[in-house]
């Protein structure tokens, strides 16, 4: 009877430690990239035309904005394999910016815009975040056709 309790004990605590570790390591696969994000804001900071920033605002202003979406985004529900409307990357995006409204970001109406800042701030500066809420297909289902 209690080698089966061990076992059960032993089980429990296994399950109970998976979710942690496996976060953890979406989290070290996945890591912060501020150069990367500065690279794709130069580059794709003008969504009009597609043509590379000539001047950047200041890197820390451009951090910091990231960062507060970021933020943002960790306060939303992981969706791992939930698939509702709601956990789609496009509406977890779009209700970013309508809880942001149309403040401008700390540099004014300078591009980049923060629809650009945000894309390029979940890619970059906080891919795990971004990669524990989108949705999953179960890996066990059949494919679609």
């Amino acid at each position: 009877m209690r080698k089966r309790l061990r076992i059960v004990c032993g089980l429990a605590l296994a399950g109970v430690l998976a979710l942690p570790v496996a976060v953890l390591g979406v989290h070290v696969a996945h890591p912060r990239d501020e150069d990367g994000y500065l690279a794709h804001l130069k580059q794709y900071g003008d969504r009009q035309t597609d043509q590379p920033l000539r001047v950047l605002p200041p890197t820390a202003d451009l951090v910091a904005e990231g960062d507060a979406a970021c933020d943002w985004l960790r306060e939303q529900p992981y969706a791992l394999w939930r698939h509702d409307a709601r956990y789609g990357e496009l509406a977890v995006y779009e209700r970013y910016l309508d809880e942001v409204g149309d403040r401008p970001p700390t540099w004014g109406a300078a591009l980049p815009d923060l629809r650009s800042v945000t894309g390029g701030a979940w890619t970059y500066l906080c891919p795990a975040d971004r990669e524990l809420r989108e949705p999953r297909r179960n890996p066990f289902a059949p494919k679609p056709d």
